[in-house]
């Protein structure tokens, strides 16, 4: 799917997302990446604003992949995946974990987000990790953290860019290979919030509310509820999440 990666860096746009269109629409190869160090227009999932300071890590990446449809909203687990491993050379591993579906945490706090966008038959993955700003965060969004509050070394923005590219395009690939299967575990055993109550938002206004079990080969989110058992659940935000005893130890406060 990606034999060779090819970078463009552009200092202002409004999103890299949106060079990546014209370039898809220019024919651009799979495995074409765009970065920019500052972005005016920065979207995250549910149209979401990112901002954008200078100093951290913008970038979309386009594939072409082979492996259907259906399948593609499980990019985000891989994206993730690569993230993370990449993260880890800088963190202690033990400190960051997966937020389903496309968040990377240092310690609850969101380092990085991903968002797919499917166009012509491609995908854009938009990738955003905070290296060294803290962008301000609405009150509903999740509370943020950069690389540089938990790094001993100095965090040079294009050493980590290309780790972690190198690292996406082997991980990419696997995928279009053999699908989701063999990121099943080891994103499992980063999920944030494994077998914890959560509270999930759909459609930006229902709620739900389960025990977190987990992900299907699809990518789907298990989710167990008192009421209608094990559901998969394609989309949503988890916008609540702690330990039931922990819960129980608050309210005797």
């Amino acid at each position: 799917m990606i034999s060779q990666l090819a970078l463009s860096v552009v200092e202002k746009v409004s999103s890299t997302s949106d060079l990546a269109r014209l370039a898809i629409d220019d024919n651009a190869a799979s495995g074409t990446v765009i970065q920019a160090h500052i972005q005016t227009k920065g979207r995250g999932r549910n149209n979401r604003v990112w901002h954008s300071p200078k100093g951290n890590l913008y970038l979309s990446v386009i594939i072409t992949p082979s492996q259907p449809q259906q399948d593609w909203p499980g990019v985000s687990l891989v994206v993730s995946l690569a993230l993370a491993k990449t993260l880890g050379a800088y963190i202690e591993p033990s400190r960051i974990s997966l937020k389903w579906p496309n968040d990377v945490l240092v310690l609850d706090q969101k380092i990085a987000g991903i968002l797919l966008e499917v166009y012509h038959q491609a995908i854009i993955i938009g990738i955003g990790v905070n290296l060294t700003k803290t962008p301000k965060v609405e009150a509903q969004n999740w509370p943020a953290t950069a690389l540089s509050d938990h790094s001993q070394e100095p965090v040079d923005s294009d050493d980590f860019r290309d780790q972690f590219l190198s690292q996406l395009k082997d991980d990419l690939n696997l995928w279009d290979k053999e699908a989701l299967t063999p990121f099943i575990k080891p994103w499992t055993d980063m999920a944030a919030f494994l077998d914890e109550n959560i509270a999930l938002t759909l459609n930006q206004d229902q709620m739900i509310y389960g025990r977190f079990r987990g992900i299907h080969a699809n990518g789907t989110m298990q989710l167990e509820t008192d009421s209608d058992g094990m559901l998969s659940i394609s989309a949503g935000d988890v916008t609540r999440a702690r330990p039931a005893k922990r819960k129980a130890e608050q309210a005797k406060h």
